[in-house]
């Protein structure tokens, strides 16, 4: 969200706007842990992108 502040605005104005803002949701990146199954080891795989 974009707060448009104009010089004519006072300080008070300003905190009421700051205040309306809604937080963002937050992602969750637990929920996606170990759901992912990969045929080989991620060191093995890293050594032999390395070597190519």
């Amino acid at each position: 969200m974009v707060i448009t502040v104009n010089s004519d605005t006072n300080r008070q104005e300003i905190d009421k706007m700051l205040l309306s803002l809604k937080p963002r949701k937050q992602f969750r990146s637990d929920m996606f842990l170990g759901k992912i199954k990969w045929g080989e080891d991620g060191l093995e795989y890293q050594k032999r992108i390395r070597n190519e």
